[in-house]
């Protein structure tokens, strides 16, 4: 019987990669996008070359009613559901200093809300079915490592790792697995940043990650391989978190006068609106 996966952001970067990844394992699979149905349909043109099923959906999973939503759907028109991937998500940086309400509300509901109600819908599924499921969330090499203007984003991708643990422990006796994979620095093949100060200096195996290497590491976790894995994190950066690391190309960036300066003109900024 063939499997079936649901990929959130499966038509671009990391998610496309992870969809034609898993159907070159043998899945069928169906995919959400935000905007723009290009990417989607390449993500399905390159599936069904491959002989494999590709449903695509629109959905802003950040409205909390469509996780459930169109996960149901999907779960419909593939027939069943084996494998949950979260990957969809949106970042926004910036400092403590002049974060607002509406920044924070923005990256809980695009980056962990979204993720949190999608493994509930699939996992009800996958209960009741008797699946033997694996679920895995995308979070990135941000909750490992410390990034300036980033405390946001990564604390939440961090809160997603420890987060996966107890999920991990809540669906272990229904034998659903929950695991992360943290990506580090990916680019589509496309992208020619290969040599530059920061692949040279930062990433101890001296290239940028592909799409692929992030779908090799869901369909290892995902399959028989990985069945023996859960509540644990696979970092897929080529060594970039290591203990000891600096991202010395991007330090050199952040740290200097106009970077200080223009954070603290808008926190003041801030604060003398606060005050009126």
């Amino acid at each position: 019987m063939t499997k079936c996966a649901f990929i959130t952001g499966g038509s671009r970067n990391i998610g496309q990669g992870i969809a034609i990844t898993l159907a070159k394992h043998g899945y069928d699979v169906a995919i959400t996008y935000a905007s723009g149905i290009e990417g989607a349909k390449e993500t399905q043109a390159q599936v069904e070359a491959l002989g494999r099923r590709c449903f695509i959906y629109e959905a802003h999973l950040d409205n909390p009613e469509e996780p459930e939503q169109v996960i149901t759907q999907a779960y419909k028109d593939m027939g069943r559901l084996d494998v949950l991937v979260a990957n969809a998500g949106r970042e926004r940086r910036g400092s403590v200093l002049t974060f607002t309400a509406e920044d924070y509300d923005f990256l809980y509901a695009n980056s962990l809300r979204n993720y949190f109600l999608c493994v509930g819908a699939a996992s009800r599924i996958m209960v009741r079915d008797k699946i033997p499921g694996s679920i895995i969330m995308i979070t990135s090499v941000r909750a490992e490592v410390a990034h300036p203007d980033d405390f946001c984003y990564g604390g939440i991708k961090a809160a997603m790792e420890r987060a996966c643990k107890s999920m991990a422990l809540d669906l272990s006796e229904f034998n659903i697995r929950v695991n992360c994979v943290a990506p580090g620095a990916i680019w589509p093949p496309n992208r020619h940043v290969q040599d530059t100060p920061f692949i040279r200096e930062s990433i101890p195996l001296h290239r940028v990650g592909t799409p692929t290497d992030c779908g090799e590491a869901v369909a290892f976790l995902a399959g028989e391989q990985g069945s023996y894995i859960t509540g644990t994190t696979l970092l897929v950066d080529g060594g970039l978190a290591l203990p000891g690391l600096l991202e010395r190309h991007e330090a050199t960036e952040w740290k200097t006068e106009q970077w200080s300066k223009a954070r603290y003109d808008k926190a003041m900024g801030m604060l003398e609106g606060a005050e009126k």
